[in-house]
């Protein structure tokens, strides 16, 4: 720090003696101030001086601050680590004494904590709205929850980081509820198959393709709704127990509301709402119809269904190839 400042005052006293030469010398050029012959001489070669000078000067402090540049940083890296170190230490306690998680969540975030390996980490709210899923889903082995959970955080943290950072919206909330809407979804449909075939029902085939139009145009068209409502009623219909009905619910709330966000966000979510559309249809099995003779089709079929109902209808003309459907199909057929 002592070299930086005293080399900060030389490069300003080197600068000032700078300043006053060429001042010296552009007023013997105008004859304001006449110097002698020596005079001159003596100050050009004084000028050329200062100027080497102001050059090393300024190289040295250029490296001396890259020194210390680097040495703080590692410094400020040292101190996050101690600190994030700190921060889970103390996880489990600040845990018991949250007040607003339900005891039932409060002990599955314990239990998760037990399961993740040192390099694994959560925020305390992460872990909770895991811990929350996990219950609200059932899920007995826990475990096995958190390993895929981690598997699905894998592949999103992969899918996000090849983005460009002008691709991506800035959205904390995602990075942790895509994976676990995702989470969700597998369980539901791996418990739906599982019961089929113990019960020896008919084979699950997989949920029926919904329509983007139907996210773009909800609240402002009617038979958006009703064709969101009749494909999540399919859906729930193919459920084989209360449980698995009531998962369902769970999901397909949460699952409207992060594309209703991502929606909301406009092209500056594509990107994102791409890579969440890629996990839920990798891990769970449902995915949105691209074929635009079938959703024409489904449009028909949602335009029967209401043309019967007393309805005020706030649009008079409605687009089922949304911006986001456009650029969702020229990205799959890449």
């Amino acid at each position: 720090m002592k070299a930086i400042i005293a080399l900060e005052k030389l490069i300003k006293e080197e600068e000032k003696r700078i300043s006053v030469a060429k001042k010296q010398l552009a007023d013997d050029e105008a004859g304001v101030n006449k110097l002698t012959f020596l005079t001159r001489a003596s100050t050009e070669e004084n000028l050329e001086k200062s100027k080497l000078a102001l050059e090393e000067h300024k190289k040295m402090l250029s490296e001396i601050m890259k020194s210390d540049m680097k040495e703080l940083a590692q410094k400020e890296k040292l101190e996050e680590a101690m600190e994030r170190k700190k921060y889970h230490d103390f996880q489990k306690v600040r845990l018991k004494r949250d007040k607003t998680a339900p005891n039932d969540v409060k002990l599955v975030a314990m239990s998760i904590l037990d399961e993740l390996k040192s390099d694994i980490t959560f925020q305390d709210k992460e872990i909770i709205e895991l811990a929350q899923i996990i219950v609200d889903l059932d899920l007995d082995i826990i475990e096995n929850s958190i390993n895929l959970f981690k598997e699905i955080k894998k592949d999103f943290d992969l899918l996000k980081d090849k983005l460009q950072k002008e691709d991506i919206q800035t959205l904390g909330i995602t990075d942790i509820y895509i994976p676990l809407i995702t989470l969700g979804i597998y369980v539901l449909v791996s418990n739906i198959k599982e019961n089929s075939q113990d019960k020896k029902e008919k084979e699950f085939h997989g949920f029926p393709k919904f329509e983007d139009w139907w996210i773009s145009e909800l609240w402002i068209n009617h038979q958006a709704y009703i064709g969101l409502y009749k494909w999540r009623n399919i859906i729930r219909n193919q459920c084989n127990t209360t449980q698995q009905q009531r998962v369902w619910e769970i999901v397909f709330s949460n699952w409207i509301f992060l594309k209703r966000l991502l929606k909301g966000k406009g092209k500056q979510a594509y990107e994102l709402n791409f890579i969440f559309d890629f996990l839920v249809k990798k891990y769970g099995e449902l995915e949105e119809e691209l074929e635009i003779e079938n959703i024409k089709r489904i449009d028909d079929i949602v335009e029967e269904l209401t043309s019967k109902e007393d309805f005020t209808k706030t649009v008079s003309t409605h687009n089922i190839e949304t911006d986001y459907l456009k650029f969702k199909k020229a990205k799959s057929h890449k």
